[in-house]
């Protein structure tokens, strides 16, 4: 099954404890994740301020036109939540997906492992990982699928 079948916007979210401060650490969690998978369809283009999705605001919209996310739009920081109607449909998702879809053992793991050793740290201390620093420095617009293909381009 791919990451889309496993919601993983949703899942990240779901697993940094229903709350996530600011898109651009969204955006660098999800990185963390295509980095730390074998085989993953999460792809990521180089901007100014590193790897950045460019799906992550539609997939965003469009969660939070079905009210299971919120977003604090007004300030800079643009936090994304996880609503009640959120975290039941992700609960009720898990549960359904651990008993019918193996390969969800793995994506969950995988997210919680990502959480786990980033989720604590601001998105200004995640881009200056020197992971990150490396793919700032490849030309704009750079397409980055996959973590082997970052490091065959070096």
């Amino acid at each position: 099954m791919s990451d889309d079948d496993h919601h993983l916007e949703l899942l990240l979210l779901h697993e940094a404890g229903g709350e996530i401060e600011g898109r651009g650490k969204y955006h660098k969690l999800l990185d963390r994740y295509r980095r730390e998978a074998e085989e993953t369809d999460v792809e990521h283009v180089v901007k100014e301020r590193g790897p950045f999705d460019e799906g992550l605001s539609k997939t965003v919209q469009r969660y939070l036109d079905m009210g299971m996310l919120e977003s604090d739009e007004e300030g800079q920081s643009r936090d994304v939540r996880e609503t009640e109607k959120g975290e039941r449909y992700m609960s009720g998702f898990e549960r359904t997906k651990l008993y019918l879809d193996d390969s969800f053992v793995t994506t969950r793991n995988r997210v919680r492992q990502v959480v786990s050793e980033f989720g604590d740290k601001s998105m200004n201390q995640m881009v200056q990982e020197e992971d990150v620093q490396r793919d700032k420095q490849r030309p704009l617009g750079t397409r980055l699928s996959s973590e082997s293909e970052s490091k065959d381009e070096d």
